[in-house]
């Protein structure tokens, strides 16, 4: 009887963790104690997964907070066609990084893992590096890849060179070095996020 309330506290969290999005690359761990909670979550998920396919544009209110940290990112989407108007494009010399520890310098345990120079959390079909003569907010469009959002900085990212974020080393080996058409779609204000 006393494992029935935890069970429940559980549950509920994982539903409130799919419900506000769904995984990407380990975000979400779930080791369940045993093989009924294993089906329960299945169960659940499933049903949680059908419901948020057939209402896309419903989202409770925690999921609207933690989605607003990168609002400006919302306006557009992901992928799409290069865009009919914009302020400047340029050919980029595009290459990919993720949070590892061997392109960041930062560990996993470390307080600012995962976040930009320009104080957003790094976010897989969003975030770029780009630099300083790039502000940050600025929206790009990268050809074949989609909008992107700079919110970060790196030592070698000077003059044409973008590096899009990805959430693991094996995309990033995939991707290489690319030589891409690069839309400006919105000029950034170049503010940090406030802590």
């Amino acid at each position: 009887m006393k494992r029935i309330p935890h069970i429940i506290c559980f549950i509920v969290g994982l539903v409130l963790a799919i419900w506000c999005g769904p995984a990407k690359d380990g975000d979400l761990l779930v080791k369940a104690a045993s093989i009924k909670e294993t089906r329960t979550i299945t169960y659940v998920s499933s049903i949680l997964s059908k419901t948020m396919q057939n209402n896309n544009n419903h989202r409770p209110s925690l999921a609207a907070a933690i989605y607003n940290e990168n609002m400006d990112e919302q306006d557009f989407p992901a992928r799409g066609n290069p865009p009919v108007r914009y302020l400047q494009k340029f050919r980029g010399n595009i290459s990919a990084y993720t949070n590892g520890l061997s392109e960041t310098g930062k560990s996993s345990r470390h307080p600012l893992y995962g976040i930009t120079a320009s104080g957003h959390r790094t976010k897989a079909g969003y975030t770029v590096a780009a630099g300083r003569h790039i502000p940050f907010g600025t929206v790009l469009y990268i050809e074949g890849i989609g909008y992107r959002t700079v919110h970060d900085r790196g030592g070698a990212i000077k003059g044409n060179k973008i590096d899009v974020f990805m959430s693991s080393m094996g995309q990033v080996n995939t991707f290489g070095r690319r030589a891409l058409d690069v839309y400006v779609v919105k000029w950034g204000d170049g503010k940090r996020k406030r802590r």
